[in-house]
């Protein structure tokens, strides 16, 4: 009986190694990246709104004007805070501050990294995605359709086969956030990235994507610790391409450290910087981040002395943030089921209900984050922004020292003067540092040319905790509850899954919603805005319980969470009088009248650390239970925890505005599949409760469909509606055929197949109420996307208050045929635009206009001619010719349709017209005229800001008085800040005067003393 009994065990652990009972995967060290990082993922994805209760401040620094085609480069500085989290480092410009230079994209690893390949002998014998679908050559249907070689043989791996390796099809997640731009993607089975963003024309590129990193597993020179170069290039719809990654010092790395060291996968790289821009102008932008090469004994740091980085060689240490994560895991089995028992508890040891299991599982682990840290910014080869970081030593023996930015020096476009310096200043209790003040300066601090002050206050900014600390709530936000464990206590129903948290130690401390978030802004005008907070509230949350099949479901649910949602913000004059409010609501149906307390926000994150299942085969009965929890919640990092479908903002406690935004009742996740049986063995195995297999399934995120302002209604002082607006959203790209990515995973014994489409969501009709004198005045605007590429608006048609309906009808470069604009990818510049006029809904209408834009050059990208058609016989006219443009793309001369030619001198560096010449070729005027000009453009670009422009304004008088059978206007500038004269032919001219925060203040005749020709003034508004 003893030989059977030892038998029957053999077989049940053979079963449960086949059919990977332990579902519930052992986690590793977390992948932590940055604060700049994560807050380009968090306001990347999401956007920054009353949809997440959120506030976001920005503080403009610098602007190089016209780039290209209006493109200008900012650099400003930008405040994200959302509620104090422990775990969070302070980033180089301060906690929950970024700095945004051009932005850059981050990875989210689902399963392996895309990119690992090593030499070493895998252990689980799969590597990364990406060299897979390199090399096998298959398409997304072909792995949804099972089409290809799977690895292990015999039908039950879920990775795919290419020669002797195996690899994984799980793509990770690349979510993007640049120049405006932001979404995210993945690479499909065929390599084309399947894009997910609200900018339907974005082409990316993934060749330059390494498939192979590290740079070298073998060597012990270092190389283990380095990658090699990896790139990924976006193209927007205007031509303008920016380029990702490339060398280490661009690459954000999250390195894994003792004790958990991997010796096949020593790191990830998380963030590709923008390093590049090139514009179809050939201008070109760099940016160039801090390069330190270690020393030979810290070379090799991820192999040789993981977990001590500490003791790495300065300068090299303050690339890093050094993280420690303190987690407790659970993983238990019980091969004496009790089948009178229903209930599991856990109190820090397990009951099974007939036996106990002491399981604490409690350890420390550590990682390193290797961070990019700006130097300089480059325009065509000159500096034109230089960063100043400064050292500060590490706080306690565990932590290392940090690099804060400390100033920021730009440079005119020439690269030759100091034209504005920016000073940081920093409030620092333990390790976190928080922005001080903003010093603008117009020239440099030894100038003592000061600008403008911005200052800023933070609530109970020297009363933190130190950032190990694992007194957090569910979502990572500082409770200040202490515990003994960090899984919770639990109660859990054996027959269903279900199970209920018995202690309070994760919950929300409601009294700590604003503590570290930012209290004030003083502006420069000495102005102030004072921001109140209160802690998230939701009525309904997301779930996966035994009645949805543990699948996700929205259920009715009140409660609160961490993190501060904005409640109130009071606007205060320089005088310190309290000048205006705006209130905040959060809850549906909101009526100044009524009593509104139904939040009307929903938890998206919810808290399911633990899984029960239980294994039935022929021969006995085995159960396991597996929790996880750790100090590092990335949820909380990267994503908002409650987001609302409802808010109202009510200002000066009168009229208001009501604000409905999409949300998951309007939009959920898809978890559409297809599920193939795994068992290669047929035997007959039963796994309980009922569709555990569920609990960790993947979805097809709707996320990007979520927060969007879809209905808007304006109420005044006596709650009247005075206005409202409702818009309606379809995805553009459903259109698209195999617009997918096909993705693989198992659960048990069953295989799934998931298909992640692209999406681009898009208004498809706005309708704009009116209410006058207690009349409903109504419009409407609908939305087509029928354009050859499925992307573009090809009609807008517009209906007015009258019943009128005017169609705009476009045509883009794939209408058109224009191949040259398609390899260049401008393919949304409307290059044709027709308007047909109705009198009502069935009238067939009257074309009363049609144009177009000829780009016929085939040397260059730039519109070549511009026609009108002739609305009875459809003959096309010309109304202008655009002759000449220089090798920056600056128009120089065009012609109008009566044959009058227009010259256009451009200075300042090829930068700014200087002078507009009409009736006059540019080969009718005298080469050495120009030349005068220009150089002395050039020249007053090297002054300093406000000297005297006596001398070009002479040399340009003479251009004038050299060319009078001419109409003649020019201009000067301050190229730092802008325009400074303009003198139209009749020779008065105008003088632009500005304040010391570089906005025009006036307008005077002549001179700086002349005529006030107009007067500006300005307030601050939050």
């Amino acid at each position: 009986m003893k030989k059977q009994l030892n038998k029957n065990r053999k077989i049940t652990l053979s079963i449960l190694c086949l059919f990977g009972v332990s579902f519930y995967s052992g986690q590793n060290i977390p992948i932590i990246k940055s604060p700049q990082t994560y807050n380009i993922e968090k306001f990347g994805n999401i956007p920054v709104s009353m949809n997440t209760g959120s506030i976001s401040y920005d503080v403009n620094l610098f602007n190089y004007g016209d780039i290209y085609n209006g493109n200008g480069y900012n650099i400003g500085l930008r405040y994200y805070g959302t509620g104090f989290i422990p775990a969070k480092k302070s980033n180089y410009v301060g906690l929950d501050w970024s700095l945004d230079i051009g932005g850059a994209i981050t990875r989210e690893v689902r399963g392996l990294p895309d990119d690992f390949f090593s030499d070493w002998p895998k252990k689980q014998g799969l590597y990364g995605y990406l060299e897979g679908v390199k090399t096998s050559n298959k398409t997304s249907n072909d792995i949804y359709n099972q089409n290809y070689n799977q690895f292990p043989d015999g039908g039950g791996g879920i990775g795919i086969k290419t020669g002797a390796f195996g690899f994984e099809i799980e793509p990770d997640k690349f979510s993007f956030n640049f120049m405006g731009n932001s979404g995210y993607f993945f690479i499909g089975n065929d390599m084309k990235p399947i894009i997910i963003s609200d900018n339907k024309n974005l082409k990316i590129d993934v060749s330059g994507l390494s498939s192979k990193q590290p740079l070298d597993p073998i060597q012990i020179n270092g190389s283990q610790c380095l990658t090699k170069p990896t790139t990924i290039t976006i193209t927007d719809e205007k031509g303008i391409k920016y380029y990702f990654g490339g060398n280490y010092e661009n690459l954000e790395i999250s390195y894994n450290l003792l004790p958990n060291a991997e010796s096949e996968n020593p790191f990830t790289i998380t963030s590709w910087n923008l390093f590049k821009i090139e514009y179809p102008n050939s201008n070109i932008l760099e940016i160039k981040y801090r390069t330190v090469t270690p020393s030979i004994t810290d070379r090799n740091f991820c192999r040789s002395n993981p977990g001590n980085i500490r003791n790495l060689q300065e300068p090299f240490l303050l690339m890093f943030d050094h993280n420690t994560i303190f987690k407790q895991e659970i993983k238990a089995t019980n091969g004496n089921y009790n089948t009178s028992s229903g209930s599991l508890l856990y109190d820090g040891t397990i009951y099974w209900g007939g036996s106990t299991t002491s399981s604490d599982g409690s350890n420390t682990s550590y990682s390193a984050t290797k961070k990019s840290f700006p130097d300089s910014i480059l325009l065509n080869g000159k500096t034109i922004v230089f960063f100043d970081f400064e050292r500060f030593d590490q706080y306690l023996g565990y932590t290392i020292p940090s690099l804060k930015l400390k100033n920021i020096i730009f440079y005119s476009t020439s690269g030759n003067q100091i034209v504005k310096q920016i000073n940081l200043d920093y409030y620092r209790y333990k390790d976190y540092f928080f922005l001080d003040k903003v010093k603008m300066y117009k020239k440099d601090r030894i100038s003592s040319d000061y600008l403008q002050e911005y200052s800023f206050d933070y609530y109970n900014k020297n009363t933190l905790p130190d950032e190990n600390t694992a007194l957090i709530d569910y979502w990572g936000y500082f409770n200040n509850k202490p515990r003994m464990n960090m899984i919770p206590n639990f109660t859990l129903n054996k027959n269903t899954g279900d199970y209920v948290i018995t202690d309070n130690t994760q919950e929300a401390d409601p009294t700590l919603s604003s503590i570290g978030l930012m209290k004030t802004i003083t502006y420069p005008t000495k102005g102030k805005s004072e921001f109140i907070y209160e802690p998230h509230k939701y009525s309904e949350k997301i779930d996966r319980n035994s009645s949805s099949q543990f699948k996700n479901i929205l259920i009715q649910s009140e409660g609160i969470v961490s993190g501060g949602r904005i409640n109130k913000i009071i606007n205060y004059s320089n005088d310190g009088t309290q000048i205006g409010t705006k209130d905040y609501k959060y809850v549906s149906n909101y009526s100044p009248n009524g009593a509104s307390i139904k939040s009307s926000g929903i938890l998206s994150n919810f808290y399911r650390n633990l899984t029960y299942v239980r294994v039935q085969t022929p021969f006995s009965t085995y159960e396991e239970l597996n929790a996880y929890s750790d100090n590092f919640i990335e949820t909380s990092m990267n994503s908002f925890p409650v987001l609302y479908s409802e808010v109202t903002e009510i200002e000066n406690n009168k009229g208001y505005t009501k604000y409905y935004f999409t949300d998951y009742k309007m939009y959920p996740d898809s978890q559409d599949n297809k599920a193939v049986d795994n068992n290669t063995s047929n035997l007959d195995v039963n796994y309980y409760p009922a569709n555990i297999t569920n609990i960790n399934l993947p979805y097809r995120s709707n996320n990007y469909k979520r927060g969007k302002l879809y209905k808007q209604e304006i109420y005044d002082q006596n709650f009247n509606k005075l206005k409202s607006s409702n818009t309606e959203f379809i995805d553009v790209s459903e259109v698209i055929s195999n617009n997918f990515a096909t993705y693989v995973t198992d659960r048990l014994r069953t295989k799934y197949f998931f298909k992640l489409f692209g999406g681009s969501f898009s208004p498809s009709k706005t309708i704009s109420d009116d209410i006058l004198n207690n009349n409903l005045l109504s419009s409407k605007s609908e939305y087509f996307y029928q354009s050859a590429n499925g992307m573009n608006i090809s009609k807008i048609k517009s209906t007015n208050t009258d019943g009128k309906i005017t169609e705009t009808n476009y045509q883009y470069a794939h209408e058109k045929g224009n191949q040259k604009l398609i390899n260049t990818n401008i393919v949304d510049t409307p290059l044709e635009i027709s308007v047909l006029e109705k009198q009502n809904i069935s009238d067939a209408g009257k074309l009363v206009s049609k144009s177009e834009v000829k780009y016929d050059n085939p040397a260059n990208v730039y519109p070549t001619m511009a026609l009108s058609y002739d609305l009875q016989n459809g003959t096309p006219s010309t109304e202008a010719t655009y002759d000449l443009y220089d090798g920056k793309g600056n128009l120089q001369q065009y012609t109008t349709k009566d044959g009058v030619s227009t010259t256009i001198i451009w200075g300042y560096n090829n930068t700014q017209p200087i002078a507009k010449i009409e009736g006059a070729k540019l080969s009718d005027i005298q080469q050495s005229f120009i030349d005068s000009i220009v150089n002395a453009s050039d020249t007053d670009a090297l002054a300093i800001s406000n000297s005297d422009e006596a001398s070009f304004l002479s040399v340009l008088n003479t251009f004038r008085n050299n060319l009078l059978n001419y109409q003649i206007s020019t201009y000067t500038y301050d190229p730092s800040i802008g325009i400074r004269s303009i003198t139209p032919p009749t020779g008065i001219r105008e003088v632009y005067i500005y304040d010391r925060a570089n906005r025009i203040k006036e307008i005077r005749q002549d001179n700086a003393t002349g005529k006030i020709l107009k007067e500006l003034k300005y307030n601050y508004k939050n």
